[in-house]
């Protein structure tokens, strides 16, 4: 067997056996509706077709030679024309698998099978932990969709699940730890907790994120490249935690006194104010918390009521939720509102799943109706002219979901505004954000 092949030999067998893990006869037994096939052709090889090429194409070709007499693939040959008899592709079929992978294995290749074991095995081990029953029921179903090489309920392909396999078994070593919440400690201290490595989650935050979105019911629908902050739900901070708001509200902390409406054109109070936060508007004159999903919204309806002084007059306070709401503004608002049950909450997000499913959060945290504000079927209605974004196949099945959930609260006027927007959105197949407005 040529060394100086060794590599040529390596490339083609990794092209067939990647293109035979992508293809639907992965793991099935013989006959297979098509062979993994590769071409040998300047597009497939443009170094091998190049003018000075002409050496590289003939180690390929003694490459694929030798291949074939140890029966890992299958050279097929032009039958007529100026080429006949020249190589025209290689193929591997199921006769050559197994020997396919010994040859490769010996040349460094590393088979889906390692990726789909080692990630089996451990979704398998960690569901067996004291972690929430969603967790556990996500880990018992993806041991069994990884043992049968489908990585989709990671939201991966094979060929991407492949590549970042190793990063999926941590990610799911921290979702599982993080899945009952932490007490709020900075991303790099958890991660030094979890790992031992204060880096690691910041490495592989998406693929957290991602188990997450797909494991907690909460967020069923959400799509992973709008829940960047989703962390901080669990307790994981990245930056420090602010209230944002504006209205007219005194603060009392310490021995001294600060006016809400002093700051313009929103306030920015850290989170160790959220007592006196709470306790300051439970004692003013606030008849109306708004809560708004998105930054510039948030801004431009400060700004459209008149600032901060304004708002005091309309005895409305306007509180920003950065998407999912953190856990300490969560908790903040909900001992608000305990303590002030006259007040009245309305809630302004997108008009999709992520939207509603803040609203319904909030919802079920405040354990009281929340009105939907400027997101309503109607402003939808009005908007479908100009267009939109059309809603994706998981995104329907979500909202259909929580339309389901909010039978349980059948009679509610915002329960029945809330059914009413998800009927419009799945009959226009549309989503618009609140910027629209």
């Amino acid at each position: 067997m040529s060394m100086g092949t060794q590599s040529l030999r390596r490339e083609l067998l990794s092209r067939l056996l990647d293109i035979y893990e992508r293809s639907t006869s992965y793991g099935s037994p013989a006959p297979w509706k098509r062979d993994a096939i590769v071409r040998f052709d300047p597009k497939a090889f443009p170094d091998a077709f190049a003018a000075e090429g002409r050496e590289l194409r003939n180690s390929m070709l003694l490459a694929a030679s030798e291949l074939e007499s140890l029966k890992c693939i299958r050279i097929v040959r032009h039958t007529r024309g100026p080429l006949r008899d020249e190589f025209r592709e290689i193929r591997l079929g199921p006769e050559h698998v197994h020997r396919a992978y010994r040859e490769a294995k010996q040349l460094g290749y590393e088979p889906l099978d390692v990726a789909l074991t080692e990630v089996a095995d451990a979704a398998t081990r960690l569901a067996t932990y004291d972690t929430p029953h969603w967790m556990r029921t996500f880990l018992e179903r993806l041991a069994h969709r990884i043992r049968n090489a489908d990585p989709s309920g990671l939201g991966m392909s094979r060929e991407r699940f492949k590549r970042e396999w190793r990063d999926v078994l941590y990610a799911l070593t921290a979702a599982t730890i993080l899945a009952d919440g932490l007490t709020p400690a900075w991303e790099r201290v958890v991660s030094e907790r979890i790992f031992k490595d204060s880096k690691m989650v910041a490495r592989i935050r998406p693929h957290i994120i991602s188990v997450l979105v797909n494991a907690d019911p909460r967020w069923e629908g959400v799509p992973t490249d709008e829940a960047g902050e989703l962390l901080e739900a669990y307790g994981v901070k990245r930056k420090p935690g602010l209230i944002r708001c504006a209205g007219a509200v005194t603060l009392r902390i310490g021995s001294r006194t600060y006016q809400l409406e002093d700051f313009s054109p929103a306030a920015h109070l850290p989170d160790s104010w959220a007592e006196a936060w709470v306790d300051g508007v439970a004692a003013s004159s606030v008849r109306v918390v708004t809560t708004v999903e998105n930054e510039y919204p948030f801004l431009s309806y400060i700004d459209e009521s008149g600032g901060p002084s304004r708002l005091g007059s309309l005895r409305e306070l306007v509180v920003y939720t950065a998407g999912f709401p953190s856990p300490m503004l969560t908790s903040a608002v909900s001992r608000l509102a305990v303590a002030r049950p006259d007040i009245c909450f309305k809630h302004w997000g997108d008009a999709d799943v992520g939207g509603l499913r803040i609203w319904w959060f909030l919802r079920k945290r405040l354990a009281r109706e929340v009105e939907l504000f400027r997101t309503t079927s109607e402003w939808v209605q009005s908007e479908a002219e100009r267009g939109g974004r059309p809603l994706s196949g998981p995104e329907r099945s979500a909202l259909r979901m929580l339309r389901s959930e909010l039978e349980t609260v059948n009679a509610a006027a915002d329960a029945v505004a809330a059914r009413k927007l998800i009927d419009t959105l799945l009959h226009l197949d549309i989503k618009l954000e609140q910027e629209r407005y």
